[in-house]
């Protein structure tokens, strides 16, 4: 009976996406380069921006394809900590969520998870409006703007401080925060 031989893993380098600086953010081990696409990477925004204000999010890739040597990303989600999340929504206050799917301009199928605290109980009525006012944004904003405007306008926060100043107008909110956006489809898929 043969013995097959294991090949040799290597180490290559993936890339960040263009938008987001395109910069060397870490390796990844394997034997041939072209297994690594479809892989899934989970880091730190403060590992890819360098914003330390953002310890409390994730943002996840996915290898699309090796070039050159060097494994290059696309975005595939960003997501908050839980333990973030758990002390934003504390006694007598209102948590509000809001799911949608939508569609970039560019054709990515995403799903947006946010979350409205207020600072006390509040009634149906305007807990509606709260998440109606909140996804008519995040609407507008998705299907106005491709992944990587959309991408760095959450790491940002230029559009959570517009959502919140708009629903102020409504009720005060405490937190607007996107919670999980992910994405569903890719244009290629």
């Amino acid at each position: 009976m043969a013995i097959k031989r294991k090949k040799k893993k290597e180490w290559i380098p993936i890339v960040s996406p263009e938008y987001l600086g395109k910069k060397e953010i870490g390796e990844i081990l394997v034997d041939e380069k072209e297994k690594a696409i479809g892989r899934r990477i989970i880091l730190s925004v403060i590992d890819v921006t360098g914003d330390y204000n953002k310890y409390y999010m994730k943002i996840g890739f996915m290898v699309t394809k090796v070039q050159d040597g060097k494994a290059l990303l696309d975005f595939d989600s960003i997501e908050c900590l839980r333990d973030y999340i758990a002390r934003m929504v504390l006694r007598r206050v209102t948590r509000i969520d809001a799911i949608q799917d939508l569609k970039t301009k560019d054709g990515y199928l995403l799903r947006v998870k946010s979350i409205i605290v207020v600072y006390s109980k509040i009634t149906r009525d305007i807990q509606r409006k709260l998440r109606s006012k909140a996804e008519e944004m995040i609407k507008n904003f998705v299907e106005n703007s491709d992944i990587g405007n959309f991408v760095n306008s959450v790491l940002n926060d230029s559009w959570k401080n517009k959502i919140i100043k708009e629903l102020n107008k409504i009720y005060p909110v405490r937190y607007f925060e996107f919670r999980k956006i992910e994405v569903k489809k890719r244009p290629s898929q």
